[in-house]
């Protein structure tokens, strides 16, 4: 009887555990679909829609650069690069292996730039030789059955036409950086992969040139390869590219050219400006690079060649390099003597060769003298101590002020980036850079160092020619302007607002500024000139007026030891005289005597600029000759 009641409690409890069992089953069943569709949802969907729809990026192509006459600098051309689509490949390394040996290229160099593509998103491509010849696309295309994932993409590949010419100015572009990523400017728009502008002007109108991408959808199968185009049957699978804007400069080319070919290989830096707006004609730097390698893979020993080789390439001396103005500072004192009335424009001062003050006698660069000379004179011949005269009658503050008017001591605003402010000092300024030290006071005898453009007087290149300009211009100081225009893709004019801009008025009075430019045409065409060599042919009917610089670099006891010892030479200028259009200051590093040195480099400038502008004048005409320069002065 036991075992007959037992039998149906059996049954019950053998229902209940397969009961169980049962909805522990379902449960699993359920929490496994709910990770697959919830969790892992939107991974498997990937998977399955790269497995018959991928989405190809449709990178646009940049804006063109152009000269002030529609020159192209810098356009585009066809690229193509082979990368990898991580969600289609199966054995990473296997497939890698395959393609070093498909292309010769390292195992070790394409998986660096697989783990490198680990930082960004699966589903973008992550490319792994940029810039592929015809060969590599042939035979990757010829393979893609056994390299899943591997694809041929085609991309427009930045040109810069003429190679180094004004590589400074243009800049380079090349793949946007993790903290470019970051940053608003280029969060909304870019991607990892994105080509941006990382120098000069390339950059300055990045969010110009770049554009925007497109996309379109395409179906492939399981090895990656198309096998239809969805945009075929429905336009709405495709957005086009949006071609970037190009930019007009206000560069002319010849004259860029010929600041470039002028410096050659020495270290220097070329501007030349239009006296009446401000534009730049030209800016040079030497030495100079190829922007055209950096559209390639650059090697450590290149990069660092250009960044910290002798040469800096990467430095624009033009707007970079700070220099003692030298001698042609000189220009800057004479205007401020008669402003503040320290000098009388006719009023002399005795240079026996040197100048003692304060026990300590300071020597002019002619060592037995110059003799009596009045402001025209000193300028012309660079004396040295008519201008100890004159700046002990201003005083460093005097000096610092009206420096700062003609656009020294400041950064001029031009539209690139790193432009360096120079150094104009002044007691306040000295107080504040030594406080708490026996240095922060100035004495009197630091005034002569400033006053013949030497100590702690700095300057670079733009900033000297701004001045010139200003000097020529009747008093006018212009923000150096880079851009006629910015043009959309179908050669529209879309923005107009690049006008001159004047920053600052001299307020000094015409005599004033006739005396000097009188003094700096004498400083070319007079017999006791220092600039001879800046003439331009005689038979062109054209004056030069200008001024020579040396700045010296250490004491005159180190200077012939080494050539880096060597002076640096500057030369300030502008033409026609009498009707002012172009002003060029021309630095070279280590060059000697401005007026050996650095006048031929701005003659160069002048004759490219006069050809184009005066063609029927020297068409006929010899290249007249050049006098033997004189070493004397500046």
């Amino acid at each position: 009887m036991y075992a007959y009641e037992k039998t149906p409690l059996n049954l019950s409890s053998r229902a209940l555990w397969a009961l169980g069992l049962m909805l522990f089953c379902f449960v699993v069943l359920l929490g496994r679909l709910w990770y697959l569709q919830v969790i892992r949802g939107s991974y498997f969907k990937e998977r399955s829609e790269n497995n018959r729809v991928r989405t190809q990026y449709l990178p646009p192509p940049r804006g063109k650069i152009l000269d002030r006459h529609g020159e192209v600098i810098a356009k585009n051309r066809p690229s193509y690069d082979i990368v990898l689509y991580v969600t289609e490949v199966g054995d990473v390394e296997s497939v890698l292996q395959q393609l070093a040996q498909l292309t010769d290229t390292p195992y070790e160099a394409l998986y660096a730039k697989y783990e490198k593509g680990k930082r960004v998103a699966r589903f973008i491509p992550r490319v792994l030789l940029p810039h592929v010849d015809r060969e590599i696309i042939a035979k990757v295309k010829a393979n893609r059955w056994r390299l899943p994932g591997i694809d041929v993409r085609y991309r427009p590949s930045r040109w810069y036409v003429h190679g180094d010419l004004a590589a400074h100015l243009i800049g380079y572009i090349r793949e946007i950086d993790e903290a470019q990523l970051k940053s608003p400017a280029y969060a909304a728009y870019y991607r990892s992969g994105d080509l941006v502008g990382k120098y000069g002007l390339e950059r300055k109108w990045e969010q110009s040139l770049q554009g925007r991408r497109g996309r379109k959808n395409i179906v492939v199968n399981v090895h990656g390869v198309k096998i239809n185009d969805l945009t075929a049957t429905d336009p709405s699978y495709q957005t086009e590219a949006i071609a970037g804007q190009s930019i007009k400069l206000t560069i002319d080319l010849d004259v860029q050219r010929a600041a470039d070919e002028a410096l050659k290989e020495i270290k220097g830096g070329v501007v030349a400006l239009q006296v009446d707006t401000g534009e730049v004609l030209a800016m040079a730097s030497s030495p100079r690079f190829d922007p055209n390698i950096f559209t390639g893979d650059l090697s450590a020993q290149e990069w660092s060649d250009i960044v910290s080789g002798p040469g800096k390439k990467l430095n624009n001396r033009a707007m970079q390099g700070t220099y003692p103005p030298g001698s042609t500072f000189k220009t800057i004192m004479g205007i401020a003597a008669l402003e503040e009335g320290v000098v009388g424009p006719h009023e002399t001062v005795y240079c026996p060769g040197h100048y003692t003050f304060g026990g300590r006698r300071f020597h002019c660069h002619k060592r037995s003298g110059h003799g009596n000379v009045d402001l025209k004179q000193a300028i012309i011949q660079s004396c040295d101590v008519y201008f100890y005269v004159v700046g002990q009658r201003l005083g460093v503050d005097r000096i610092h002020d009206y420096a700062n008017r003609f656009g020294l001591g400041h950064a001029t605003g031009i539209d690139l980036y790193h432009e360096r402010p120079g150094l104009v000092p002044s007691t306040a300024w000295k107080k504040k850079r030594f406080e708490g030290t026996e240095q922060e006071k100035w004495y009197p005898g630091e005034t002569l160092s400033v006053a013949i453009g030497q100590g702690a007087n700095l300057a670079t290149p733009l900033q000297m020619a701004v001045a010139t300009a200003a000097i020529s211009n009747g008093g006018k100081v212009f923000k150096p302007q880079l851009l006629k225009g910015i043009y959309g893709a179908e050669g529209t004019f879309q923005d107009e607002s690049f006008s001159p801009e004047v920053v600052g008025k001299l307020s000094a009075q015409k005599r004033s500024l006739k005396l000097v430019q009188d003094a700096m045409v004498g400083v070319v065409h007079a017999e006791k000139g220092t600039a001879r060599r800046a003439r331009l042919p005689e038979e062109w009917g054209i004056r030069v007026a200008g001024k020579t610089g040396t700045s010296q670099v250490v004491s005159l006891a180190k200077k012939g030891e080494s050539k880096k010892y060597e002076h640096h030479a500057w030369f300030i200028g502008y033409a026609p005289a009498d009707k002012p259009e172009i002003a060029v200051a021309a630095l070279i590093e280590n060059g000697g005597h401005g007026g050996v040195a650095a006048a031929p480099v701005v003659r160069q400038v002048l004759e490219a600029y006069f050809r184009k502008t005066r063609p029927v004048l020297v068409e006929n005409s010899s290249e007249g000759i050049v006098p033997r320069e004189t070493t004397e002065g500046g």
